[in-house]
């Protein structure tokens, strides 16, 4: 998936917010913005949304000097999810279909900033408790159920610090459904925005999943950049999960019949590419063939 113009407006957003995050000064604001103003503008046509996301965290983390930008907020994401699941995890166990629940409870946590100071985790469970009763905006669920039904082994690629808590249980309700799959989950090489790094998926997934390093340092994930450990379980498991839209940005034009997109909607650019409204919930199987 190719950016578009909106996606430059969007990166001096993204920009600013870090600059507010970390420079109090509106005159160095100024002067740091259009720095980075000019290197958005250097940005050639034809790459992906997350092919900017790269450069323009990578200058503005060498800017502040910050390698992890948003490591409080990560932290403080993964605990208020944690304490959010205690409340609702044993509602998606007794439902009717628990695997389903658990689908859309991961990227439910997808929707939402956990890391963001006005959600309370009474605030975030009562709108995680909503987006349950709504159903897929593209559903191909049934599908990838029958699927897993046989698999032995899975490659899952992970998103953001928080959802990564409602990843593991999804998981968890994945190997009750078939004890057999061997759950392989990749994370970031290093910190970018928010997804969580390889450190950070040890630390939530310990006694669950395998966790391997996709070696990406973007804010998404693309196969040619990947490493030799993700390439191989990218195209040899049985399924390959992608959560997140920026995975989805990556992967979408990948040949591999096997791979679904799990992700929320969040700006215009992919809505109108999925043409779907903005915040629906996707759970979609992907078409092209090798």
């Amino acid at each position: 998936m190719k950016a578009d113009t909106r996606c430059l407006v969007c990166s001096v957003n993204q920009a600013l917010r870090v600059l507010d995050k970390y420079i109090r000064s509106e005159e160095e604001k100024w002067i740091r913005l259009q720095d980075m103003m000019k290197i958005i503008s250097n940005l050639k046509w034809g790459l992906k949304p997350i092919e900017m996301g790269e450069v323009i965290y990578g200058e503005i983390g060498k800017m502040i000097g910050k390698r992890d930008i948003y490591e409080r907020e990560k932290k403080r994401s993964n605990e208020m999810a944690l304490t959010i699941l205690e409340k609702i995890k044993r509602a998606v166990r007794d439902s009717a279909d628990p695997l389903y629940d658990a689908a859309k409870l991961s990227i439910a946590g997808n929707l939402i900033d956990l890391g963001a100071p006005t959600w309370d985790e009474e605030r975030i469970y009562n709108k995680i408790l909503e987006i349950l009763e709504k159903p897929f905006g593209i559903n191909d669920f049934e599908i990838f159920k029958e699927q897993l039904s046989n698999a032995t082994s899975m490659l899952f690629i992970t998103d953001n610090a928080g959802e990564i808590v409602f990843d593991r249980f999804f998981i968890e309700i994945m190997k009750e459904y078939n004890s057999s799959v061997q759950v392989f989950v990749a994370a970031k090489s290093k910190p970018i925005i928010n997804d969580a790094t390889v450190e950070e998926a040890k630390e939530i997934m310990d006694g669950v999943a395998t966790v391997i390093d996709s070696g990406m340092t973007i804010p998404g994930t693309i196969v040619e950049k990947s490493s030799d450990a993700f390439r191989k379980l990218f195209f040899e498991s049985d399924i390959v999960v992608s959560k997140g839209q920026g995975n989805f940005e990556g992967l979408d034009e990948e040949e591999n019949e096997k791979l679904y997109f799990l992700l929320t909607v969040k700006c215009p650019v992919v809505a109108d590419y999925l043409k779907v409204p903005e915040g629906t919930m996707i759970f979609m199987k992907n078409t092209k063939k090798r």
